[in-house]
């Protein structure tokens, strides 16, 4: 019998009471891919399936190396429990359609992982972001994660939540009781993992160059097994493995 995958049961949820859509759930549900949030804004597909790459090697977790673009609205959003929004410029809120969709993906299990790309200390996509966040969780404001956040040591100990840029030394989440199911980072995650065409990297990372990277990257890999680990019952024995493989203290 197929264990039923976070994935699934996020896409089963979903169908609710449309039992046919439930048939989506299955095929390459126990694979982790990516979703790009599509609010007109920015999209770096090449950079997520570098990551996908790095979770699948650091962590043995099987991906499909893509990046897919949804809309809050597309009902398509439960099959993709690891989603991403980023940019630096302003975008309008989604639809109310869509904000009630996005709010329960998120309560179901889903997670949203938004990166800021332009380091500044304030950007039209900041105040956006802190806008959406506003309307989905009125009563819990963005606010910086501790430092014994279970999001730092996931998977690897990350001292420092750095991405093309190192010029915020925290992470930011909105925390539903033990749970972060939206992360905020302004750091420009996804310029450190992004690549060119010919295979090289796109952006320069500083001020500390191919070690910052792999740091950046570390925090990727421990976003995934976040997303993946935290919420649901049902993968505590891919943590057991983990710990038994000596992957996780």
């Amino acid at each position: 019998m197929r264990r039923i995958t976070r994935r699934a049961l996020l896409a089963g949820l979903a169908a609710l009471p449309l039992a046919p859509r439930l048939a989506r759930a299955f095929g390459e549900a126990s694979q982790v891919d990516v979703g790009e949030l599509d609010l007109g804004t920015l999209s770096r597909p090449e950079a997520w399936k570098r990551l996908l790459y790095e979770v699948e090697v650091a962590a043995s977790v099987e991906c499909v190396p893509r990046a897919v673009r949804v809309r809050p609205e597309d009902a398509e959003l439960f099959e993709h429990p690891f989603c991403v929004l980023l940019g630096s410029s302003g975008f309008s809120a989604p639809s109310q359609a869509g904000l009630s969709q996005l709010a329960r993906f998120l309560s179901y299990g889903g997670f949203l992982f938004v990166d800021e790309t332009s380091g500044a200390d304030s950007s039209a996509f900041d105040a956006s972001v802190r806008e959406l966040c506003e309307r989905l969780y009125p009563t819990r404001p963005l606010a910086p994660l501790p430092a014994d956040h279970s999001l730092y040591r996931s998977f690897f100990l990350i001292k420092r939540p750095v991405g093309r840029l190192a010029r915020f030394p925290y992470l930011e989440g909105i925390t539903v009781g033990n749970l972060t199911p939206v992360v905020y980072c302004r750091n420009d995650l996804s310029g450190a993992l992004e690549r060119r065409p010919d295979g090289f990297h796109a952006y320069s990372c500083v001020p500390d160059g191919e070690l910052q990277r792999r740091e950046a990257v570390k925090l990727g890999v421990n976003l995934v097994i976040y997303s993946l680990t935290a919420n649901y019952k049902q993968d505590q024995a891919h943590v057991r493995k983990l710990m038994q493989e000596g992957k996780l203290e």
